[in-house]
């Protein structure tokens, strides 16, 4: 099997590589290694590279955030020996005490689920998927050191000043 036109994009955007020409080259050099080593190992490749292409749209068209909410709801009423059981407000001050008010209310609690927890599987999956696509095309992993290393030495000069 050989590669696609549109994979060594597809690998550059999965590994959040630079699009420079060195880069590029060092990826077309890694699938042309992996085509000719071990060709059935394209193919898994492409199915990871695919598999995260779908990470990605479900992520970017954030469905996945939509809030669910759970609502419980609980009513109380008076004390079933007490006048406000017959529905008759109290007419004596000891039937006050029974006529407790707060036993009249509903309560709704609702809660939300958490909206991260979905996002935050993809992401993890999208993770392991750049790993396995990492054993493939080990060369890679060199770029990936680079680059990460790169901008965080640019945050902290940024944050120095």
């Amino acid at each position: 099997m050989s590669w696609l036109a549109t994979d060594q994009e597809a690998i550059r955007k999965c590994l959040v590589l630079p699009a420079t020409v060195p880069c590029l080259d060092a990826i077309s050099r890694s699938m042309n290694e992996l085509e000719q080593w071990h060709p059935s190992g394209v193919l898994s490749a492409r199915a990871l590279l695919d598999a995260v292409a779908l990470i990605d749209q479900q992520l970017i068209s954030g469905s996945l955030d939509m809030e669910q909410a759970i609502q419980k709801k609980s009513t109380s009423g008076p004390i079933s020996t007490s006048v406000a059981a017959a529905g008759d407000a109290p007419l004596q001050k000891a039937d006050v005490i029974a006529y407790d008010t707060s036993l009249l209310r509903e309560e709704i609690e609702t809660t939300y689920a958490n909206p991260t927890t979905i996002s935050s599987n993809l992401i993890t999956q999208r993770n392991r998927y750049t790993t396995q696509l990492l054993l493939l095309l080990p060369r890679l992993k060199s770029w990936i050191d680079f680059t990460q290393g790169h901008s965080n030495r640019n945050f902290v000069s940024l944050v120095r000043g």
